[in-house]
């Protein structure tokens, strides 16, 4: 979960929940978001129909290998739980914080 004034806005909402996959065993298999940059390293991915977001990828940093995929953007995200949420000091009042789980 990430609840930075950033994804915030780009969500309309309290928080973006996130999920990771490897570069590597990642692919799209029906069309590919349109992409745009946020920041000189990311990129945010949306549907070229509807303009949700659905997607990050970052060229440098911790999740440079990573394809970052908004969980309900998932066809199916049953089973999927956070485990962590950055930016908690950016976190709403109103949402119990996400404490970090080891895995």
């Amino acid at each position: 979960m990430c609840s930075c004034p950033h994804c915030q806005k780009l969500s309309g909402g309290p928080v973006v929940a996130w999920t990771g996959f490897p570069n590597e065993k990642f692919r799209w298999i029906s069309g590919e978001p349109d992409w745009y940059n946020t920041f000189p390293t990311t990129q945010r991915g949306s549907c070229p129909t509807c303009h949700s977001l659905v997607a990050a990828r970052d060229s440098e940093g911790e999740f440079q290998d990573q394809m970052g995929i908004t969980i309900m953007a998932l066809d199916d995200a049953t089973g999927i739980t956070p485990v962590h949420q950055s930016c908690k000091d950016n976190a709403v009042s109103w949402l119990p914080v996400i404490e970090t789980v080891d895995s």
